[in-house]
């Protein structure tokens, strides 16, 4: 039995706007809510550790919030990591590579891949004279 605070039926019911600004007001507090918990654990953790095995003072909520921040520009991630699959600019949904391509790669290397690893081969298994290093 499902609870009338928990029913769709009162959500469905109001305008699209709405529904979008309490979803927008839900998304700003989660992130608000978010940022102060990883902030506060960054710091409790950095003040706990750093300070005692290294010269690192300790930290204020508010640099850690802002080494959060550092942390996440330094590694180019401001998405959540099932975003990595999208196409990317130029490529459809149905862009395949070109070594995924069976009938492509053959033809390569009929054309010259055969050649080019048997020549990468040979030049890998010369050695340099036993003199030329003196």
């Amino acid at each position: 039995m499902v609870h009338a605070c928990c029913s769709s039926d009162r959500w469905s019911k109001l305008p699209k706007s709405a529904r979008c600004a309490l979803f927008a007001v839900k998304a700003v507090v989660l992130l608000t809510g978010f940022v102060l918990l990883f902030g506060y654990v960054t710091m409790r953790v950095w003040n706990a550790v750093l300070p005692d095995i290294s010269s690192l003072p300790p930290l204020t909520f508010w640099q850690a919030v802002g080494l959060l921040v550092l942390a996440r520009l330094f590694t180019g991630r401001f998405s959540h990591g099932r975003h990595h699959h999208r196409p990317h600019f130029g490529h459809g949904f149905g862009h395949r590579p070109l070594a995924a391509s069976p009938d492509l790669y053959a033809e390569w290397w009929a054309a010259e891949g055969e050649a080019a690893f048997l020549a990468y081969g040979r030049r890998r298994d010369q050695t340099p004279p036993a003199d030329a290093h003196e």
